[in-house]
């Protein structure tokens, strides 16, 4: 009988079996914990989501308070909270593939959801603003880690197309809840660096629940393994980096996938001021943040029968075009009430777009690319989320913040063309090339599987 292998064992940025756990023959006695331990993950990918959600979604209604806290801060300077978020996604980007081939998976969550701890911590302790901005360096550090890895690691579970949206529509609980509570806090005169201790305390709520799930050494590993099995796991490696990017399918994802989260976080950053200075919507314009992530949150389960009927390529074309179409009637409409009714609907449409376009990626390419693009895509994602809201809030502290739809509405146009360039999920990639350090997945039985 083979012995149980564990699916968070793979070293999923790492390399795999190109297998379903379920299909491995496991011993009766080891069902329950196998069990247990999957949903124990799973729970703790969504707290993780959630707690990045709540990091994400946070800043938009604080901005104006923080300008106000610190002595009117500029609409410039207060962007470089983007620009310390985009500088530790990128590292995050270069390091991460690095560190998931020395590191277990489940230690590289819990290192990013510990790292995004410290950094809040520090915030609560009212430092300078430049300070803030440096923090933000460590928390999108940490936060990239989380995303990717808990990205890579549900992708490839059975089920991934359900269980993404259930982990994203998690993360956007976190982002719908946080504008709200800091718009509630501001307004009873909470100093806004304090509210930073929600932060700390979702870090932890985090960590906590990733230990339960992944322990600390991050894997549950058995003492028996049989000898195909460790064969198995010790040839199959990822693909290099080199050749997923030649892939049509992962770099078509990757410049949308920037450009989407940077639309998301522009939108979501930038909204409450816009609708301050412009529309007078006065402190009510706090929750227009929350009606986004509202519409974001509860679309990726409401949409998901409509995807499926549509059928998923066309399915994002659709609420691109939505989107864009709302972006212009924000721009264009100088009523509160209709601007705000926009943004919920932008914020619905736009929900699914993000777990979609990762489920594709899987579809359209070989297992071995998969650690490498879903890396690629959820550390770019997040520099596109913290790229352009410093752009908006650069321009803004020249041209005024009416710059904002301007630039939402070029980077949906955008969007949509390169959406027109990704594959359809049933084409089949060449698989990676087979290498010394690069071969074709291999089931026990030394017969190469299916991909």
């Amino acid at each position: 009988m083979a012995a149980f292998h564990d699916e968070a064992e793979q070293p999923l940025m790492g390399g795999g079996p190109n297998r379903d756990i379920s299909q491995i023959e496991t011993p009766k006695a080891a069902d329950g914990k196998r069990d247990y331990r999957a949903i124990a993950r799973l729970v703790g990918c969504c707290v993780s989501a959630a707690s990045v959600g709540w990091h994400d979604g946070c800043i938009g209604a604080l901005i104006p308070y923080l300008q106000h806290y610190y002595g009117d801060v500029t609409d410039e300077r207060v962007s470089l909270v983007f620009i310390g978020s985009f500088t530790g996604y990128s590292l995050a980007s270069l390091l991460n593939v690095s560190m998931s081939s020395r590191l277990a998976l489940g230690r590289l969550i819990i290192l990013g959801a510990t790292i995004q701890g410290v950094a809040s911590a520090i915030i609560t302790l009212r430092p300078p603003f430049i300070a803030i901005a440096v923090c933000y360096v460590m928390a999108g550090f940490g936060l990239a880690l989380q995303d990717t890895q808990l990205n890579t690691y549900v992708a490839r579970l059975p089920g991934a197309a359900t269980k993404l949206g259930i982990v994203h529509a998690s993360y956007g609980v976190g982002a719908l809840l946080s504008p709200t509570i800091a718009t509630v806090l501001m307004q009873a005169k909470v100093p806004p660096p304090l509210f930073y201790f929600t932060n700390l305390a979702w870090c932890v709520t985090s960590i906590a629940a990733l230990l339960t799930g992944f322990g600390i050494s991050g894997r549950a590993t058995l003492k028996r393994q049989s000898q195909s099995t460790s064969t198995v796991v010790r040839n199959e490696e990822i693909a290099s980096l080199k050749t997923v990017v030649s892939s049509r399918a992962v770099w078509a994802a990757m410049l949308f996938t920037t450009l989407y989260c940077g639309t998301e976080s522009g939108e979501a950053g930038w909204i409450v001021s816009f609708l301050m200075r412009e529309r007078e919507g006065g402190a009510v314009s706090g929750y227009a943040s929350a009606a986004f992530y509202c519409g974001l949150t509860s679309s990726r389960v409401i949409l998901l029968p409509f995807t499926a009927y549509m059928t998923e390529k066309r399915a994002v074309a659709l609420y691109a075009v939505i989107a864009l179409a709302m972006q212009v009637v924000i721009w264009a409409s100088p009523l509160f009430i209709v601007n705000f009714i926009a943004i919920a609907t932008c914020g619905f449409v736009m929900g699914p777009i993000y777990p979609i376009t990762v489920s594709l990626v899987t579809q359209a390419t070989p297992h071995g690319y998969h650690p490498g693009a879903l890396s690629l895509l959820a550390c770019l994602g997040q520099s596109g989320a913290a790229l352009f809201p410093f752009v908006v809030g650069s321009l803004a502290d020249s041209y005024g913040i009416q710059v904002l739809q301007p630039i939402l509405v070029t980077l949906f146009v955008i969007m949509i063309f390169l959406w027109q360039l990704m594959p359809s999920p049933k084409v089949e990639l060449r698989p990676a090339p087979k290498t010394a350090s690069n071969e074709e997945d291999v089931d026990p039985n030394g017969h190469e599987s299916s991909i």
